[in-house]
């Protein structure tokens, strides 16, 4: 029985080696992990955040030329209405005018009897 006891002892030794070495790939690859999660983060805070930052600002100073421009827009629009206010009224009618042909097909409230 000497023999099975020694490949008995074998067995627990491959066991004991197979698991330590087991557990050194896991402690491996959690360091791995942690190591590539720190990586990203810093490219994030280096790289990302501050593009993304910047690419804010442009938006924001867009929305506010735009601003600007509809505002600045709008007080011409209505100086012009205070200096001329007739044209503006024969411009308004005939955009109106125009807008209800393009949109109305049938003009006659009541469709027409055939004789």
């Amino acid at each position: 029985m000497s023999a099975a006891n020694d490949v008995s002892n074998e067995a627990r030794n491959l066991g004991a080696q197979a698991q330590a070495s087991a557990q050194r790939v896991g402690e491996d690859a959690r360091e791995e992990l942690a190591r590539l999660r720190a990586q990203v983060e810093r490219l994030m805070q280096e790289r990302v955040t501050p593009a993304l930052a910047g690419a804010a600002d442009q938006v924001q100073d867009y929305a506010v030329r735009a601003r600007e421009t509809i505002e600045d827009q709008a007080d011409a629009i209505s100086d012009t209405v205070r200096e001329r206010p007739l044209t503006a009224v024969a411009i308004a009618a005939a955009a109106g005018y125009l807008i209800g042909r393009l949109m109305g097909g049938n003009t006659y409230v009541y469709p027409r009897e055939r004789r």
